[in-house]
């Protein structure tokens, strides 16, 4: 009875139907990710190469470039080679003979750098958040406190002068183009000198400001088929080395007067 009461009651109005579960609420969109790649993991370097490009390209998974309030989106690229010490000496003239003075250690300095960028660095990002990344040459640290800031801006200057000239600094800040609305593109040009090691591609994503995603890349550059040999022989065996190449330098000189001698 109590059953067909409420039956009626429901049909009537009076008592409420119960309620349809609410829709499974649609999550919030996620935050940008950065996605890179590089055209190729590994360079061989032997008597015939002559520098390459590399092709750095990627996407923003989850692009809001077309909402209003989402502001700019912009893309830095560093690549860079392991770091060594080097020294950088000063050439003075003394008694009419230029010799090299006593120079500057810096104890880690990258054998190549590039960063590329869509903008300006200062464009893109504060001053503090690119030294705090190492974005661009000038915030490089080259891993030595400065004691004599003057001796060591002017050194400082001489070698990043130098390794421009050399091509192994390289900064370009519209090297990075979008292709479409989250696709981007940048080409890397490695010279005939580019020294060997394995490198890192970072490739950092920004908006108004901030840095928002980063993704990470390795680059393997070798040496291979005889030059790697001569190369391993060098730094593994020195003095094997030494004795190989006065023997060459002998037997070359036996076998120029042997072709040339007069009768």
């Amino acid at each position: 009875m109590m059953r067909q009461a409420l039956i009626i009651l429901t049909l009537l109005g009076l008592v409420p139907l119960p309620a349809k579960a609410a829709p499974a609420t649609i999550p919030p969109t996620s935050k940008e990710e950065l996605q890179a790649e590089l055209s190729t993991r590994e360079i061989s370097i032997q008597s015939n190469f002559t520098g390459i490009e590399i092709l750095i390209y990627g996407s923003i998974d989850f692009s809001q470039t077309e909402a209003p309030d989402t502001g700019t989106y912009d893309v830095i690229t560093v690549i860079r080679s392991p770091s060594q010490p080097l020294v950088v000496r000063r050439k003075e003239r003394v008694f009419g003979i230029w010799v090299n003075t006593p120079g500057h250690v810096f104890p880690a300095v990258p054998g190549f750098y590039a960063a590329l960028s869509t903008r300006p660095f200062r464009a893109i990002a504060s001053d503090q958040t690119l030294k705090e990344l190492g974005i661009g040459i000038a915030n490089l640290d080259f891993g030595q406190p400065p004691n004599d800031e003057v001796k060591e801006a002017q050194f400082r200057s001489a070698m990043i002068r130098l390794k421009k000239q050399q091509r192994l600094f390289q900064e370009l800040d519209d090297g990075v183009a979008f292709v479409g609305r989250s696709l981007f593109r940048a080409t890397v040009a490695l010279p005939v000198n580019v020294p060997i090691g394995r490198y890192t591609a970072d490739v950092y994503l920004f908006r108004d400001g901030e840095l928002i995603s980063k993704s990470l890349s390795t680059l393997e550059v070798s040496k291979a088929g005889f030059e790697r040999t001569i190369y391993v022989l060098a730094f593994a065996h020195p003095l094997l080395y030494g004795l190989l190449a006065v023997l060459v330098a002998v037997l070359t000189g036996l076998a120029g007067w042997f072709a040339f001698r007069r009768e």
